[in-house]
């Protein structure tokens, strides 16, 4: 590996640029937007680690083993789809270097004491078993789901300082103007149906009550909004918030052990023996609830897992189903998944359905707001959403078994809610975590999505049409190679594979996990760079498992099986059926021609923070502002616009009209007027 992880990926598009020059006009014009205004792509080459060792199992039970590193390959290819579009607007990050820990406080107060050291122990002692030809996982747990290695530790630690990597980059700096307030973790294992000392659905930690701990003991975070859009209730994030509120887990063996913990660090002094007496557990299994209080607003499908009929108990049907708001410290929602038939009744459940979730979570922002000021105590946002895949109209279809399921531009609209939401009580703060998705389809376009949300920019029809997503995708095969020959007017499979490019030189790690042996590497090195993606432009072998032979294949215990099915590969397909498309060629590459910067300002602009006019904020809570970054708007030139991928002079002279701003997307906050408040800070020139 190179010095810097991301050496190869910026080698790579500095070749994307060379083969669509007018992309740096584009990069260059959009240079005066402040690293304040940009995403940033956390990735995490770690979580590669977590790799499936029962080789003695059958290839058949091996294709319904759909966590797998290859997930993090297809978030690759969303990730660079969404910069070759802006590729002004993103900067990339990797966490291969940062090891978090198990045993660190904001993991502990989650888990408690004994569950991240369990792991630990279950972890080391699993690749003698599998050696053996034995199940690793403990008798009670669904091995159909949950598998474990020595490796799956320095997975999870790399998993942990990913999520932290995330936090930090939205609340330090070295200043306010490269402070980005929004971050996406790409992670893995997901996280959302793991409970306090319970694993489930593939989830070994809460990777979201783990970000806001950590965001609480750090910065000073008192209040957290986790948004869930994942297919599958995410019970054990719900189940933690009971905690939050002081209810006793179920699950919980540590007793008060962290209360006792910190009473004998500080000599039982009087003040914590008090603060012990009066934070037991009373008769009805309750005590006094601390910071940070979390709220949990989530929308899943109501038949699948943990709900799945056949299997779900009672209380978890109840669980999925619980709404409750602002009483006994808890504040949760949950909304269930409606079928829908065509985009116009979509948009109807959207708005009258879904976006509930938002008003819901607008109240918990202002109730909090009002106690902290009864208090006379500071007032500090987040919002966090768990970003799960697996609801995509290009998910499988063995995983969606009760045909409900949103389509694609759905994960552009919420991730847009979920900003202004942020803007309204976070100072626009947003950290978003990877959960489900297991289909190479449904998490690159569900990425790509996502990602143009969290910019604020409009979401393309064509971007996510069928045949666009089928051939980025493909770059999904450990073997891929490019097509021998191409259209000169096939302008989706040029620029497909210049994403596939992109997306497969982000993570070194990915030689040695999944490509296979024929796989090439890139070659030599360039001039490290400093700065973002747009501003660096100006300037092997297969790893295999030992197999145990002569082992039978052994029938595995899912008591509660998340899957029940094989999952074949999304690109096993032949292409023989390949039909070029003329007329979506012709409209996708004026769709990319017309994202202007003009368009890119205005979207940006409505990013800046917004506060309700019904509200009156201390001053304390208010973001400080200097006197040169108040005056202005950004200003950024109109006369470039990214032409990525002009294939005539007759096709670059068409143009669509200029899309204006929804303002329906700040609708969701109910009986709140709103008005923005612009403010400019200066970024620098390249």
């Amino acid at each position: 590996m190179t010095s810097d992880p991301l050496e190869k990926f910026y080698i790579q598009f500095q070749r994307f640029v060379e083969n669509n020059p007018n992309v740096i006009s584009a990069a260059r014009a959009a240079s005066q937007i402040p690293e304040s205004a940009k995403a940033v792509i956390i990735l995490s080459p770690l979580s590669l680690q977590h790799i499936f060792g029962r080789e003695w199992v059958s290839k058949s039970y091996k294709k319904t083993i759909v966590e797998r590193p290859e997930r993090l390959l297809a978030s690759s290819m969303g990730i660079a789809a969404a910069i070759t579009m802006y590729p002004a607007l993103f900067s990339l990050k990797s966490s291969n270097d940062r090891m978090g820990s198990l045993i660190s406080p904001h993991v502990t107060k989650v888990h408690g004491e004994n569950w991240p050291r369990e792991v630990v122990r279950l972890c080391q002692d699993a690749d003698i078993k599998l050696a053996n030809g034995e199940i690793e996982v403990p008798k009670n747990w669904n091995a159909g789901d949950i598998y474990l290695s020595s490796k799956t530790i320095r997975a999870l630690c790399g998993t942990i300082g990913a999520v932290e990597t995330g936090v930090d980059t939205i609340f330090s700096g070295p200043s306010i103007e490269q402070i980005s307030n929004r971050a996406f973790v790409a992670i893995r294992p997901p996280g959302h149906h793991c409970h306090v000392a319970t694993p489930s659905g593939f989830c070994l930690l809460n990777n979201v009550h783990v970000a806001i701990e950590y965001a609480h003991d750090k910065y000073d975070v008192t209040h957290a909004v986790i948004l869930d859009f994942d297919l599958h209730h995410g019970d054990g994030s719900q189940d933690i918030c009971w905690k939050r509120a002081g209810f006793k887990p179920d699950d919980d063996d540590d007793g008060d052990n962290s209360n006792s913990n910190k009473n004998n660090n500080n000599n039982n002094n009087n003040h914590n023996t008090q603060s012990s007496e009066s934070n037991k557990y009373d008769d009805f299994g309750k005590k006094f609830a601390e910071f940070p209080k979390v709220g949990y607003f989530s929308m899943h499908d109501i038949n699948s897992f943990p709900t799945e009929s056949g299997y779900a108990t009672k209380e978890n049907i109840k669980n999925a189903s619980t709404c409750i708001m602002n009483s006994h410290d808890l504040n949760i929602w949950n909304v269930h998944l409606s079928p829908w038939s065509n985009e116009e009744e979509f948009m109807k459940l959207y708005r009258s359905k879904y976006r509930t979730l938002f008003a819901k979570a607008d109240e918990f922002f202002k109730t909090a707001k009002q106690e902290m000021t009864n208090l006379n105590k500071p007032f500090k946002g987040l919002v966090v959403i768990s970003a799960g895949f697996d609801a995509s109209e290009y998910e499988q279809h063995s995983m969606q078994r009760h045909s409900v399921n949103l389509p694609t531009e759905f994960y552009t609209i919420f991730t847009k809610d979920a900003l202004k939401l942020a803007q309204m009580h976070c100072q626009g703060k947003v950290l978003s975590l990877m959960e489900g998705g297991y289909s190479d389809k449904a998490i690159t376009s569900g990425v790509f999505a996502h990602l143009i949300g969290l910019q604020n920019q409009d979401w393309i029809k064509e971007w996510g049409s069928e045949q666009v997503v089928k051939e980025i995708s493909r770059g999904c095969k450990p073997n891929w190679n490019p097509y021998k020959t191409k259209r000169s007017k096939d302008v989706i499979r040029i620029w497909a594979e210049e994403v596939i490019k992109l997306g497969r030189a982000m993570i070194p790690d990915f030689e040695e996990v999944i490509f296979k042996e024929n796989h090439k590497s890139q070659p030599q090195v360039v001039k490290k760079l400093e700065g973002t993606i747009a501003q660096r432009v100006t300037r092997n072998k297969t790893h295999s498992h030992d197999t145990v032979k002569e082992k039978p294949p052994r029938r595995l215990k899912q008591e509660v099986p998340f899957l029940k099915q094989e999952f074949s590969s999304d690109d096993e397909e032949e292409d023989e059926d390949y039909v070029y498309d003329e007329a979506l060629n012709r409209t996708f590459n004026q769709t990319v021609e017309d994202i202007t910067i003009d368009d890119i300002s205005r979207h940006l602009e409505t990013l800046e923070i917004i506060q309700s006019e019904d509200e009156d904020e201390p001053a304390r809570s208010k973001p400080q502002r200097t006197s040169s970054s108040s005056s202005h708007k950004y200003k950024i030139p109109t006369s470039s616009t990214t032409k990525h991928l002009r294939y005539s002079s007759q096709q670059q002279q068409q143009q669509q009209p200029t899309q204006t701003y929804d303002d329906t997307d700040i609708s969701m906050i109910s009986h709140v007027s709103t008005r923005p408040k612009h403010t400019t800070r200066s970024g620098s020139r390249w």
